[in-house]
């Protein structure tokens, strides 16, 4: 710092590196303080990173299915926005650089939707099969089945649904590619609105497959799954949509590669070289003060 006479001990403001500023009757000059800069990120800003691009890329598999997710999400935050928010803090997946930039894609348990409903419960067994806590009573599912007869069985045996409510199934499947050796997920999502009044046929007309079944009177898939797999109930009301809060259920063998202190080292230094920067240095330097005699 410095304080200044003659003509320019007037002037207020900044030129160039300096800011100009009136003390009563004298005018005092100070450096502007200077950050340090640098092209490179620090390695904790990089692990940050390599952890973006696997949510990121997860995300644009579901194509728009997980529209709206949250429930009680800001007006100004998107869907997106809100999946990386409460995602990015949790154990994550290191992708490399290479990697990111062609798509690759770990099924993880990341959190898919928030919201005020009673979520479903979802268990995979020693054989891969997907069982939920939705049960059923007595009801078979076979290719005769109706939407009627699954609502009305549904509905008689599970005090959180209601009629008109939405099922949402969403099966991630993990898959390597067979030249590049890369991770890659195939995302399906199935969707069910109940309606005791529809005679149209479960598997053929709705779900489209061969997805549901029963087991020991719960509803399950009729499919073994190396992947990751979600149940949402949904309901709209008042015209706001209210979900229920699901995560990923994961049987990944895939993952644990992924989630090591070598998978993220990789991962980090595949961007390059990064900064180590000494723990108690702060990010901004201050200038020596000079001190000018009026």
């Amino acid at each position: 710092m410095a304080i200044i006479t003659g003509v320019i001990s007037k002037l207020s403001g900044s030129v160039g590196s300096l800011t100009f500023a009136r003390l009563g009757d004298v005018t005092v000059v100070r450096e502007k303080i200077e950050r340090k800069r640098t092209s490179r990120r620090t390695w904790r800003q990089m692990r940050r990173r390599v952890l973006w691009s696997n949510l990121v890329n997860l995300y644009r598999a579901f194509g728009g299915t997980l529209h709206p997710s949250f429930e009680d999400r800001a007006a100004n935050r998107s869907d997106f926005n809100e999946f990386m928010s409460v995602n990015i803090g949790g154990q994550g997946v290191a992708l490399t650089a290479e990697e990111a930039r062609q798509g690759a894609c770990v099924v993880a348990p990341y959190q898919l939707t928030r919201g005020s409903l009673p979520g479903v419960m979802v268990s995979i067994d020693s054989s891969h099969q997907v069982v939920t806590d939705i049960s059923l009573g007595s009801l078979t599912i076979g290719s005769s089945t109706t939407l009627q007869a699954f609502s009305t069985a549904l509905l008689e045996n599970n005090e959180a649904w209601a009629d008109g409510d939405q099922l949402s199934v969403y099966v991630a499947v993990q898959e390597v590619d067979g030249v590049s050796g890369m991770p890659r997920v195939s995302l399906k999502a199935y969707e069910v609105t109940l309606d005791v009044n529809d005679g149209e046929t479960l598997i053929e007309d709705i779900v489209g497959a061969n997805l549901l079944g029963v087991q020991d009177g719960m509803l399950k898939l009729n499919s073994t799954l190396i992947g990751g797999v979600a149940v949402v109930h949904s309901r709209k009301e008042r015209g706001v949509t209210k979900v229920s809060s699901q995560r990923f259920v994961v049987d990944n063998p895939t993952l644990a590669q992924y989630q090591t202190a070598g998978a993220v080292n990789a991962a980090v230094l595949s961007y390059g070289d990064v900064v180590q920067d000494d723990f108690l240095t702060p990010n901004i330097d201050i200038p020596m003060a000079d001190t000018v005699n009026p």
